[in-house]
């Protein structure tokens, strides 16, 4: 196991918003090590705790309002129905959150979907959703769970025993002749080519590239019908069906991960002393700086540059996130529509990938501070 990054005193939990600042100040914090296996290109923090985070909490992570988001979610939508013929058929989603995409999949392939997921929340569904669930994790207990198509999005990173995790899978797949299974989680080789400081999360206890995320669901019993890189290469996208395990794999992809991951050391320390002399500079020459994405991205953003002082306010245009504290940082968010009371003269975009609509929403609000964006700008 190689070091390659740590963090002391983050936030347990990204997701969770607070009602007030001093709850959000107070909140629990654990330390992050990640570590890269050099026989399988496997990363994952060594120091996580699985009984410190508390996944029945309410949190938030709909991404619904984004129309680039929206595109990339019906683009997704029309693969599954269109190469897997699920219309009129059975979906079963694991780690289903608040169930918005099973329930626009079921929608639109007149499918029928059930979601399992221990915030999982009737009441965020229309009237009229072909969705049912339960709130619970998936485990041993739910294995006979089975569908046609079994989709798990942005679960697997937030598993510690990954392995033993799409064995459960396998078993629920296995019930049903030719059930595909869909995975989605955060692609690791962009936080590793960027340095990205900000995409390491202390709930994110294990991290994929392309050849490690092929590697398990092989080694476990599954062929790999397609594996890509999607959303602008910031997710994963694997799918897969049964068949009979197979342990070997390209040991030379292996190195390439190692490699990337001794110079994610360097560049994500460069990234982090960048972003923290660009806010400083900032606050000491009288400018406001607001954050634009009460994420993930912020918490951990905020965990290592260490200026939440120097900065006003996180912007957001989901409004279950506004008026409500970041944790760690306790930084208040805020929607679009009040920003001209805080005219920044900096916003700092935690995702380049919605800059030409925030720079959209800045114009009509008239106001034009200067854009920086993540992992475009610490190039």
């Amino acid at each position: 196991m190689q070091p390659i990054f740590e963090i002391k005193g983050i936030p347990l939990s990204s997701l969770i918003l607070m009602d007030t600042q001093e709850e959000a100040k107070a909140f629990p914090r654990g330390d992050l090590q990640l570590v890269v296996c050099t026989e399988c290109g496997f990363i994952f923090n060594m120091s996580f705790r699985p009984e410190v985070v508390d996944y029945t909490l309410p949190y938030e992570s709909s991404q619904d309002f984004s129309p680039r988001f929206r595109q990339f979610k019906q683009e997704l939508i029309d693969h599954l129905i269109n190469s897997y013929d699920i219309k009129g058929k059975e979906v079963l989603e694991i780690g289903c959150g608040d169930a918005s995409f099973l329930e626009a999949l079921c929608h639109q392939a007149d499918a029928k979907g059930f979601g399992i997921d221990p915030t999982f929340d009737p009441t965020r569904l229309s009237a009229d959703a072909a969705v049912s669930g339960i709130q619970d994790f998936y485990n041993v207990t739910h294995v006979d769970l089975t569908a046609d198509l079994i989709c798990c999005r942005h679960t697997l990173e937030h598993v510690q025993p990954v392995g033993e995790f799409v064995d459960l899978v396998r078993q629920s797949a296995v019930r049903t002749t030719g059930s595909v299974v869909f995975f989605e989680i955060p692609d690791t080789d962009r936080i590793l080519e960027e340095g990205a400081f900000w995409d390491v999360y202390y709930e994110h206890c294990s991290y994929f590239t392309l050849p490690s995320l092929a590697n398990l669901f092989r080694s476990r019993g599954f062929e790999v019908l397609r594996l890509k890189k999607g959303y602008d290469d910031q997710y994963l996208l694997i799918d897969s069906v049964v068949s009979s395990p197979n342990p070997d794999f390209d040991k030379s992809k292996v190195r390439t991960v190692v490699d990337r991951s001794e110079r994610f050391r360097d560049a994500a320390a460069t990234a982090i002393r960048g972003w923290s002399d660009l806010i400083a500079m900032a606050a000491d020459s009288g400018r406001t700086v607001a954050l634009w994405g009460a994420s993930s991205k912020a918490v951990a953003f905020l965990a290592s540059v260490d200026v939440e002082d120097s900065i006003s306010v996180a912007v957001d245009i989901n409004p279950f996130k506004q008026n409500k504290y970041l944790p760690g940082s306790g930084l208040p968010v805020i929607g679009p529509e009040t920003l001209p009371t805080v005219a920044p003269d900096l916003v700092i975009v935690m995702n380049p990938i919605y800059v030409p609509e925030i720079r959209q929403t800045l114009d009509d609000l008239e106001l034009h501070p200067e854009i920086h964006a993540l992992g475009v700008d610490n190039q």
